[in-house]
């Protein structure tokens, strides 16, 4: 999820556990406690672009690093805040919470988390969220704010904390429901096409929950349909987008690549343009694919050869607007 959300939840939580005790300071602990998990973008100037892909939510999303790191903090803060009533449990118990809370609905995206770091490079993922969603990050915001403005102790910032935990909550409930509606409802129109697939994926368009896209892996391809709540109609569009894997060719020994094939579990395709070669991971869908089927990749990579014959990647930026690719989601969202 963005550092928005993992700062809001990390704040309420601060202050269920410690609010009575230390006041607004249990919201600022909290609030670093879910942010830490995310200290590893200092690390990416050490490393190459699809290096960084792997780096990011990889062993200090795991439960060996949120555990031993819990018990560090921990120790610690009792040390240099003795003249606090804290525990060294209490203070323990808020850095893992609030560690454990980022990497858990991190793994609800469909991004992956490294859970099982380093023992296992595995990926966790649900796929029933989007990296930044408009509709759990804004309520839980607007609760956690009142609260932050109500007075130190009172009812009122209790009252406010709970109801915006329940909210982020139940909304995360939902998208997993949501999600089991949403595959069986897209399968089944997908299945009257008749065609075998090895496997058929779903998850959540940019910022919401409404509109959802399916990919399915035919073994040439891939399969993509769209599917929003307001839909008036249950029978889905389907097109169909070729791997290209022969593009890969030139490039196939190149490390970057190899990470990027790790990093997309096998789910890319490959596009030209202007002569150059894009790799691009479909798991995170088109931006404008439910209007344009040939609408760029949100997670694509140029691939050149430089004068030396040495590879160079760069992340390629999209040349729609902001203005005019959220218009175009909303209305998409709509049902239109």
């Amino acid at each position: 999820m963005d550092s928005v959300t993992h700062i809001v939840l990390g704040a309420a939580i601060g202050e269920a556990l410690l609010g009575r005790k230390i006041g607004r300071k249990a919201m600022l602990w909290g609030a670093i406690a879910d942010t830490i998990p995310d200290f590893d973008v200092f690390a990416s100037p050490c490393f190459s672009p699809a290096q960084q892909l792997l780096v990011h939510r990889g062993i200090t999303h795991s439960f060996l690093f949120i555990t031993v790191t819990a018990f560090l903090l921990g120790y610690l803060f009792t040390r240099w805040n003795k003249k606090q009533n804290v525990s060294r449990r209490e203070w323990t118990t808020l850095f893992f919470l609030g560690m454990f809370t980022h990497i858990l609905i991190d793994s609800f995206t469909g991004y992956g988390t490294g859970w099982f770091e380093p023992f296992n490079s595995y990926r966790v993922s649900f796929n029933s969220i989007f990296v930044a969603d408009l509709f759990y990050t804004i309520p839980f915001f607007i609760c956690v704010l009142i609260a932050i403005i109500a007075k130190n102790g009172s009812a009122r910032r209790r009252k406010w904390n709970k109801i915006g935990l329940i909210i982020s909550t139940t909304y995360m409930l939902f998208t997993l429901i949501n999600k089991i509606y949403i595959t069986h409802t897209m399968q089944t129109a997908f299945n009257k096409k008749g065609i075998m697939v090895l496997d058929f994926v779903t998850t959540p368009t940019p910022l919401n929950n409404i509109l959802w896209t399916a990919y399915a892996d035919d073994g040439t391809g891939y399969w993509f349909g769209y599917y929003s709540l307001f839909d008036k109609t249950k029978d889905i569009n389907y097109y169909h987008v070729y791997k290209k894997d022969y593009l890969l060719k030139p490039f196939e020994n190149e490390k970057d690549v190899k990470i990027l094939k790790q990093f997309s579990k096998g789910y890319y395709c490959m596009s030209t343009h202007d002569s150059a070669v894009y790799f691009n991971d479909i798991r995170f869908g088109q931006l404008g694919g439910w209007d344009k089927p040939d609408s760029a990749f949100v997670f694509s990579f140029k691939l050149n050869k430089n004068a030396d014959n040495t590879m160079a990647l760069n992340r390629s930026r999209f040349k729609t607007s902001f203005g005019d690719a959220f218009n175009s989601l909303v209305n998409r969202v709509e049902g239109r």
